[in-house]
């Protein structure tokens, strides 16, 4: 990809990124009337994004708007989400974009970009030992409710960002820093005597991140706020609005051996880490 492609995919990528563009979208995404409209947006979604309902509760028309539909819950007796503490599961599903061992403050957003872990976490790692990054990109066809993928203790969520790029393969190979710089929540976790993060993260015409450690709302921009939460594995943990990322960082000492494939479809409830005993 030259230099010239680049720019002019910046240009094309900047308007579309502004959070109230977004914003207005989702107004769109939930209209619920005229109810003819909003089946055919349901429709024209499921045709063109080829979306089974095989696993999800109802029908597309038993929707009330395109939002909802989105946001489809898994019937579970259909598709069980059953934990394995001998593991750390995905949390959703999607496409292992990038699986690696940080051994200090770099992590891998595509190949030649890096972006300093840190900075994504919003607080000091110790690097004295190493993390594995685990990078599932979410497309608009995806399940898009997420899950805890240990039993933990969370102590603290942090919600920043002020953009809202596309997080697709064209956006995260011309915009730096892409996860940074996109609107995040980063939930922390108590695990032995380390953390574990996990980072959801916006994209364009996302009209919210849920979180259920959060029922009152998000933080502050660029601020954290201090929790304790017991979470049992593979219970809900939040949702996207639209195509999206979540991002686990996990301290290597407590990993076995890693079991998902770059490049590679994971499931929620897949083990992606073995765990030490």
């Amino acid at each position: 990809m030259n230099h010239l492609s680049k720019l002019v995919g910046r240009a094309l990528l900047v308007p579309i990124s502004w959070i109230p563009v977004s914003r207005l979208y989702g107004r769109i995404m939930r209209l619920q009337k005229p109810r003819r409209l909003a089946l055919w947006m349901i429709r024209r979604f499921q045709k063109h994004y080829q979306v089974s309902m095989d696993e999800f509760q109802g029908k597309p028309e038993d929707y009330r708007s395109l939002s909802e539909f989105f946001l489809r819950p898994l019937d579970l007796k259909k598709r069980p989400l059953p934990a394995d503490e001998r593991c750390l599961l995905s949390p959703a599903d999607g496409l292992l974009s990038e699986i690696e061992l940080a051994a200090n403050d770099q992590a891998t957003q595509v190949k030649g970009w890096s972006y300093p872990l840190s900075s994504l976490l919003a607080e000091p790692i110790d690097f004295s030992g190493k993390w594995h990054v685990a990078t599932i990109y979410l497309s608009p066809r995806n399940y898009h409710r997420f899950h805890y993928p240990a039993t933990a203790r969370i102590t603290g969520a942090f919600h920043g960002g002020t953009r809202l790029f596309p997080v697709n393969e064209f956006s995260v190979n011309r915009v730096k820093r892409l996860y940074i710089r996109n609107e995040r929540v980063v939930t922390r976790f108590a695990y032995g005597d380390s953390y574990l993060y996990v980072v959801a993260v916006g994209a364009t015409f996302v009209g919210s991140i849920g979180m259920k450690c959060c029922p009152g709302g998000l933080p502050g921009i660029q601020q954290w706020q201090p929790l304790d939460m017991a979470v049992q594995q593979m219970a809900e943990m939040g949702h996207f609005a639209m195509g999206s990322t979540i991002i686990l960082v996990v301290p290597a000492d407590y990993v076995e051996a890693v079991l998902a494939e770059k490049g590679k479809a994971v499931r929620a409830g897949q083990p992606l880490f073995s765990l030490r005993n």
